[in-house]
């Protein structure tokens, strides 16, 4: 049988489990808030959600007593989360929720900022490729035909009246 202590100390270790559960369950809140197609996946991450929640339980309670679940465990458990959530969990909502707009608005200028420099390469490139076109056919054909043309006029075509 093991000494009070030791098993009061065991329940200390397993409220951070319950601690860490609540972290977990803030990131899959804000996740969920943040983005819409989180919404139409969410019997899935919920899924995914109990499944990591699981995971913690598994780990905390190996890492504390080697897989000796007592029901003190539990308890230790609720009481870490309720103890998060009811301290400092909208604290950490507010900055798991600015740290994902940063990141988000982050993403989206990047890539606003290589679809300009793509439209703007594009343009670059289109208008050089018909300029060249332009030096290539269109300005050779128009000297050509102007040699044309005046040598029309100079075949004896042009009518010059003389004054009397």
């Amino acid at each position: 049988m093991m000494p009070f202590t030791e098993d009061f100390a065991y329940f200390f270790a397993t409220i951070y489990g319950g601690i860490i559960i609540g972290v977990l369950f803030d990131f899959y809140r804000a996740s969920k808030n943040n983005f819409k197609i989180m919404q139409y996946c969410s019997i899935v991450l919920d899924a995914v959600f109990w499944i990591t929640t699981t995971l913690v339980i598994f780990i905390t309670v190996n890492a504390v007593e080697s897989f000796e679940l007592r029901y003190y465990h539990f308890v230790a458990l609720f009481i870490g989360f309720i103890l998060y959530y009811n301290t400092i969990s909208k604290f950490v909502l507010a900055i798991i929720n600015k740290i994902i707009y940063l990141i988000t608005n982050l993403i989206k200028k990047t890539l606003q900022y290589i679809v300009s420099i793509s439209e703007n390469l594009y343009y670059i490139i289109a208008y050089s490729i018909h300029f060249l076109f332009d030096i290539i056919f269109y300005i050779p054909n128009m000297i050509l035909a102007t040699g044309r043309f005046m040598k029309r006029k100079s075949n004896g075509k042009l009518k010059i009246k003389k004054r009397v």
